[in-house]
């Protein structure tokens, strides 16, 4: 079998020479500084919510962003990019919504949303992650419904909004190959782009059913389910005088029982955080489920859609004192997943992405279904390998030996016949090499005097592939105002100029024995 491609990288000179009888390497990268006199409240730091949640594979998580300041308060004016980093997991799409990989696991800090806050100096960034626990499941093979969170988008004229589908099947689960087409029925109520991202219109009113989005399966000839949501847009009087709040998560897909923490958030109509007193949560539709003491909701026991089901109510604290702003929440009650049968014949190799330091060990397997659609095991697999990447075992034991790169087919194996037909299946192997690059991430940044920037650092090996688990040691260069946190928060000081490689990574990593 012969090799594939590698994926090309930067060479940097003796990266590679570090590894050969070594037990760490380290590298340095700096990013330039320049230091300004503003006032603009500018985004510290990111938190997603939920910041961690089981899910089957092929099930899909609503996740949310918030993004605040140093001193705390809720920036509205900003924008989330939400990427995986590992591909295993599952995806996620670029308004939050991430559905499940294949490979159950549990998966630490796997999804990143980096928050970008566009300033007259540049833009600025925040990074926050969460967890995914990706347990067995079924998907399901026809679309059913479709919700559409939130239900009612309530907005300022002009406001851009995230809008979020969610597609049930025929076995109680949330169908992920699909296509979505959106559209607003009343242009009044503004524009929608094909990633659910509703920019609003300027006439204030409630527009009922304006936003409609269609799901099709990317496979076979059903028609289209339909799903529609309204949107309220406020008037600059109700924008600028009044406080808003959002719960968060956004909106809750879940199964009976199932328990979700909630939170409440207020700003005012400039994006400041406003303090809460205390909130009171209220349960408007029985078969929601109940809040338990710890504030979490418990789904209940019946299936269905729960558009605004449940309210939260916060007494303002601060300049706000004596006022009360309330929030709704959707929530949607899947019906027990179905026990699904497979496929006949077909297969795939667990994972389909092996991620692997070179001299390192893993088990791949494969899973294939019979003629009754049944998952089978096969206790000795006739293996296929690119020798000058991998080895694999009859039990189905990998070791990378090859260069650093990315193998697309490295490993496959057949899988049983059914029907006298047999299937050759395939995996990628990406093989990490020693760590040879670093960079900080922004590579210049422009601050106001007391001022915060939210650097991160990204690790390659000699063939470009991301690396994780480096340590990081963030420093300031001799004479540069300021100072930068173990996490990598610059606080700018107070002395404008510009200052070239003023905050300087040193990135080790620790290599296997």
């Amino acid at each position: 079998m012969m090799s594939a491609v590698a994926a090309c990288g930067v060479d940097v000179p003796g990266g590679i020479d570090r590894f050969a009888g070594s037990e760490r390497i380290t590298v340095e990268a700096s990013a330039d500084i320049q230091i300004v006199a503003s006032s603009v409240a500018r985004v510290a730091s990111v938190r997603i919510i939920p910041d961690g949640l089981t899910v089957p594979r092929g099930g899909i998580i609503v996740f949310t962003a918030v993004a605040e300041d140093a001193a705390g308060r809720f920036l509205a004016d900003v924008d989330f990019r939400w990427r995986m980093r590992d591909p295993l997991a599952g995806t996620v799409s670029a308004g939050g919504l991430f559905t499940a990989g294949s490979v159950p696991g549990a998966y630490s800090d796997v999804v990143e949303v980096t928050a970008v806050q566009s300033t007259d100096a540049g833009e600025l960034t925040a990074n926050g992650a969460a967890s995914v626990v990706v347990t067995s499941g079924f998907i399901d093979t026809s679309i059913v419904s479709v919700t559409v969170f939130p239900s009612t988008a309530t907005v300022r004229p002009g406001e851009r909004v995230a809008l979020r589908p969610g597609v049930l099947g025929n076995y109680g689960g949330l169908v992920q190959d699909m296509a979505l087409v959106w559209r607003v029925t009343d242009p009044a109520a503004g524009e929608i782009d094909q990633n659910g991202i509703l920019t609003a219109g300027t006439a204030p009113g409630f527009y009922e059913g304006a936003v409609q989005v269609q799901a099709r399966r990317l496979t076979g000839s059903a028609p289209p389910v339909i799903g529609t949501a309204s949107v309220r847009i406020l008037s600059l009087e109700e924008a600028r005088g009044g406080v808003r709040a959002i719960v968060g998560p956004s909106a809750v897909i879940g199964l009976p029982g199932e328990r979700f923490p909630l939170v409440l958030f207020a700003f005012d109509f400039q994006g400041r955080s406003v303090p809460l007193e205390d909130v009171r949560w209220q349960v408007r539709d029985a078969g929601v489920g109940v809040m338990d003491e710890a504030g979490r909701l418990v789904l209940g026991e019946t299936p269905g859609q729960y558009p605004a089901s449940v309210r939260a109510t916060g007494t303002l604290g601060g300049t706000y004192a004596g006022r009360a702003v309330s929030a709704d929440l959707d929530v949607l009650v899947q019906r027990p997943l179905a026990r699904v049968v497979g496929t006949p014949g077909e297969a795939q190799v667990v994972p389909e992405v092996l991620r692997i330091r070179i001299g390192e060990r893993a088990r791949v397997s494969l899973l294939s279904f019979d003629a009754a659609g049944i998952a089978v095991t096969t206790d000795e697999v006739g293996w296929r390998f690119d020798a000058s990447v991998v080895t694999v075992d009859a039990r189905g034991r990998a070791l990378a030996v090859g260069p650093p790169g990315v193998y697309p087919g490295a490993i496959s194996a057949v899988a049983p016949a059914v029907d006298g037909e047999t299937r050759t299946v395939s995996a990628t192997v990406i093989l990490l090499g020693p760590m040879v690059r670093a960079q900080v991430v922004p590579g210049v940044v422009s601050l106001e005097v007391d001022g915060l920037a939210q650097f991160t650092a990204l690790a390659f090996d000699g063939a470009g592939n991301r690396l994780f688990g480096i340590e990081l040691r963030w420093e300031l260069a001799p004479g540069t105002p300021g100072s930068v946190s173990p996490s990598g928060l610059y606080v700018a000081g107070d002395r404008p100029g510009e200052y070239a490689g003023g905050v300087r990574l040193r990135a080790t990593q620790r290599l296997p024995r």
